[in-house]
């Protein structure tokens, strides 16, 4: 079966864009989806922390619970999961610690992926240049084709 990785950021707000996109391109190659969400190492070990099977809608959550970024990071893939639970898409997600560029590429290898969906920050020219643009090193690295949602308020990565 064709694998479609759709790469989020625990920071912002998912994009009903890219949520749709992937969708899509899902239904059309037949694929299942996987949602990757990366964290940063803070010193820890990289490479995979949760798999994540059970989609909670984002309304249906308690608000007392913590906000740590692995929190953060679990609550965004499991929203980002009910779309594809309720179109019936094969879909599951992948909370992984480390640079996110390197981890959307070694996992959507891993996963054989037949595309990368994902959005970008819009970052300036000056936090480009300082920070580094995710999308970028994602489209330049990977051996899939890498789909990049443009549009405002988008995250990268």
């Amino acid at each position: 079966m064709n694998t479609v990785v759709m790469a989020i950021d625990h920071q912002n707000n998912l994009s009903t864009t890219i949520s749709q996109l992937t969708l899509q391109e899902a239904m059309l190659r037949n694929a299942s989806v996987v949602i990757i969400c990366c964290l940063p190492t803070d010193g820890g070990v990289e490479g995979e922390v949760m798999d994540i099977e059970c989609a909670i809608d984002q309304a249906v959550q308690q608000h007392g619970q913590p906000k740590d970024p692995l929190n953060c990071a679990e609550t965004s893939v499991r929203a980002a999961l009910v779309p594809f639970q309720q179109s019936g898409v094969s879909a599951r997600g992948l909370l992984c610690r480390g640079e996110p560029a390197a981890v959307i590429v070694e996992q959507a290898n891993k996963l054989s992926a037949t595309m990368i969906i994902m959005g970008r920050r819009h970052l300036s020219p000056f936090n480009r240049l300082f920070k580094g643009s995710v999308s970028a090193a994602v489209l330049e690295t990977a051996c899939c084709p890498v789909l990049i949602d443009l549009s405002e308020g988008q995250s990268d990565g």
